[in-house]
């Protein structure tokens, strides 16, 4: 068996793994900082904010700011600028500048109204720009408390910033409009690993396997299918196992997050990296051998495949990793030819 500290090298390059945005390995968006190497969030896109031109009263979705009124031409006004950026952000090559515009406009004419603030929140969602979203979306919520809408893309803002804090207590808000939703739990459990909150993230990775069911039931079907989520919840509870050195649990629920997904490749990365952590470098070996098979141009699964060869004296098997990794990425495998030379 080799020197103890190449464990320790390949947990540290599992972490280089997961700060590499541009590398995905989920399917479903960039890897950001995930302790074992996948990201398992789930999202799905907001909906438009609705328009009902009543001819009077307060705009649909809207909050009022005390001491503000908003004359009844200007609700009719907002609703139909309203309706105009929802087709511009709905089209089939989506205006994003025309949407963004239309809600400004909105939002001048009605500024105690939370649609016009939520609205600018999704175009900002849509093109990645966490950072404006993120303050569309408070900016909703300070008009209108209760516009439960604009809480669960600004959660999933927060955590795509890395504010996981600020994410999870926005979650946990959200919870109270929504207390059985399985994403919520599920990207409360995410959220909570990246803040080294790892026995709160079993409990909630728990509690969105349980409201999936086996049924699904208990889920209402959106733009992700039941298993996907099933997959990603079991993925995060390995994750929290990982984290609380509980190996063996970790191991259990990777597997079945492989098992619900068989292509869901950072499952198996995390198996891989869990395995060899616990020292069971055989199995290891055969899941990063699944991750190349899903993803044959992912340079860290050769890297991570090669230290657990050379973990297990077998030099050939760890140099003809590295001299595939020459060929994607020669940078690391310089680092790995200096780790197993």
């Amino acid at each position: 068996m080799k020197n103890p500290l190449f464990p320790l090298v390949l947990v540290v390059i599992g972490l280089a793994v997961a700060s590499v945005a541009a590398q995905d390995i989920t399917g479903g968006g960039s890897v950001v900082r995930d302790i074992t190497g996948g990201a398992a969030l789930v999202f799905r896109t907001p909906q438009n904010p609705t328009v009902h031109a009543s001819g009077g009263g307060q705009a649909a979705g809207g909050g009022r700011i005390k001491g503000r009124t908003t004359p009844r031409h200007s609700v009719r006004q907002q609703d139909s600028i309203i309706a105009k950026a929802n087709a511009a952000r709905s089209a089939p090559l989506p205006r994003y500048d025309e949407a963004e515009r239309q809600y400004q406009l909105a939002a001048q004419i009605a500024p105690d109204d939370a649609r016009a603030f939520a609205g600018l929140g999704n175009v900002y969602v849509d093109q990645g720009k966490f950072a404006e979203a993120v303050k569309a979306y408070q900016q909703a919520i300070k008009v209108k408390p209760d516009y439960s809408s604009a809480y669960l893309p600004l959660a999933f803002s927060l955590a795509r910033l890395n504010r996981y804090p600020e994410s999870i207590e926005v979650y946990q808000q959200t919870l109270k409009f929504d207390p059985n939703s399985p994403d919520v739990y599920n990207n409360l459990s995410f959220a909570y690993n990246h803040s080294d909150r790892y026995r709160e993230a079993v409990d909630a990775s728990e509690k969105a396997i349980k409201l999936l069911g086996e049924t699904g039931e208990a889920y209402k079907l959106g733009f992700q299918e039941r298993n996907e989520i099933r997959s990603y919840a079991y993925k995060n509870l390995g994750n929290a196992y990982s984290g609380l050195k509980r190996y063996d649990e970790a191991a259990n629920a990777l597997k079945k997050a492989a098992e619900i997904q068989p292509k869901n490749a950072s499952a198996h990365f995390n198996l891989g990296l869990t395995l060899y952590t616990a020292g069971r470098y055989s199995e290891a070996i055969e899941s990063y051998k699944e991750v190349i098979k899903l993803r044959p141009q992912l340079a860290q699964a050769y890297f991570n495949l090669a230290l657990t060869y050379h973990a297990i004296d077998d030099k050939p098997a760890a140099l003809a990793q590295y001299e595939t990794l020459k060929g994607i990425d020669a940078e690391m495998a310089k680092q790995l030819y200096d780790a197993i030379k």
